[in-house]
């Protein structure tokens, strides 16, 4: 599968919706976030600034606004491109958001053309995720769980991916150990970015699955936020 083009999708016809079952043994979900997650994931991402440190997007403090502009922007996707790319982490099918989990399709243009197989020429599906986990549900290896079912259920089975590919600043081994018990190997170690909200440079490195090893020659190097 590819990513659609035209509009007009709505929430009942879109691909990817969920509840997905991560595991029974503990309970982890995932389903379509939506703006009754608003309150909890303003709660969450005020505990502490994790999240905000170990994102190049996130805010602190985190707003109402912030929320309901990012859920806009999922809910906006779905109508977009007839595909959910925006999931709560939950302990229960359609209990509360313990965490989050997205997609995000690469995007091409004349100056950053879209991939093709190295062999076949075939044009290539890419998409990058991303996480993260409240603290009060750490060290349970929730996060590792969703990114493994994120690259092998989500994005390559139901979406057809052909490269995944997480990005994460270098000094951030968390998150780094996620990518890597999700199956994915470390594509580039080390490229130095603007963060805009911090207004300095970071040095980010990215992780990758391959569905055909023959793509592995293919690294994304330009980055920006």
């Amino acid at each position: 599968m590819t990513a659609p083009t035209t509009g007009g999708y709505t929430r009942e016809s879109a691909k990817c919706m969920g509840p997905y079952t991560v595991c029974q043994d503990p309970s982890l979900y995932l389903s379509a976030v939506e703006f009754s997650d608003i309150p909890e994931m303003v709660r969450i991402l005020n505990i502490n600034q994790d999240v905000y440190n170990g994102s190049a997007l996130f805010q602190y403090p985190y707003l109402e606004s912030h929320a309901q502009d990012r859920i806009q922007k999922a809910h906006n996707t779905v109508s977009a491109i007839g595909i959910n790319t925006h999931w709560a982490m939950r302990t229960t099918p359609h209990g509360p958001l313990i965490g989050w989990a997205h997609l995000h399709f690469d995007h091409y243009d004349e100056k950053h053309p879209q991939p093709v197989h190295p062999v076949t020429g075939t044009p290539l599906t890419v998409a990058d995720i991303g996480y993260w986990l409240s603290p009060e549900h750490t060290g349970k290896g929730f996060a590792a769980r969703v990114g493994r079912f994120l690259v092998e259920e989500i994005a390559i089975k139901d979406m057809g991916c052909d490269i995944v590919r997480a990005v994460s600043y270098v000094e951030n081994w968390p998150s780094r150990k996620v990518a890597e018990r999700a199956g994915m190997e470390l594509e580039l170690a080390s490229k130095s970015i603007l963060i805009p909200k911090l207004g300095v440079m970071r040095d980010i490195c990215t992780y990758a699955v391959h569905k055909d090893p023959a793509t592995k020659s293919i690294v994304k190097i330009d980055y920006d936020y």
